[in-house]
């Protein structure tokens, strides 16, 4: 159920942009909610950059998501959190 909520977080900005610029054409408003769909990852890396301790914050939680999914046998859940849990700590600046 938590991944699907994060999925229609994720998807949600686009969508809106999707449906807001229909009346301009149909491509162009795929074009744009792509767009904003790739770009919310960069905000929110450009964020946790900007302001470490989100990212201290999230790289925490990531970490603790991975150890619970290797525990209960989510090989590449854990990965995935894993991977993430090192990308936001090094964006925050813990590998310095």
């Amino acid at each position: 159920m938590l991944y699907a909520l994060l999925a229609v977080a994720a998807l949600a900005p686009g969508l809106i942009t999707v449906w807001r610029l229909r009346h301009r054409g149909w491509g162009l408003a795929l074009l744009a909610g792509i767009g904003v769909t790739a770009a919310l990852p960069f905000v929110l890396i450009s964020g946790m950059v900007a302001f470490p301790p989100l990212g201290f914050v999230v790289g925490v939680g990531a970490t603790l998501a991975a150890l619970r999914d290797y525990d209960s046998g989510k090989i590449w859940h854990a990965t995935g959190w894993a991977s993430l849990a090192v990308v936001v700590l090094a964006c925050a600046g813990w590998f310095r």
